[in-house]
């Protein structure tokens, strides 16, 4: 649920919300990871690598749109330079 959460946060916020609907595939490996900190701990050390897969798989989630932003625009702006600024 938080990763659910954090995403359709981090999506929405992105400045590439409109975008296609590819950019969201990536939020499958949080959603992978929160759904692995789900699982019953079968050993005390196993509780707090579930908080670890959780909170990773949210904040991954949570700023996934925001780093695919910043990509995006960097490979926008290196081909704006190489083809001589305008």
């Amino acid at each position: 649920m938080t990763a659910a959460l954090a995403g359709v946060w981090g999506y929405r916020s992105s400045p590439l919300a409109g975008a296609s609907a590819w950019l969201a595939l990536p939020y499958a490996v949080p959603a992978a990871l929160v759904a692995a900190s789900w699982r019953q701990p079968s050993h005390p050390h196993s509780k707090n690598r579930s908080l670890i897969l959780g909170g990773v798989g949210a904040l991954v989630a949570l700023v996934y749109a925001h780093l695919a932003t910043f990509t995006l625009y960097v490979v926008a702006f290196v081909l704006w330079a190489f083809q001589g600024g305008g």
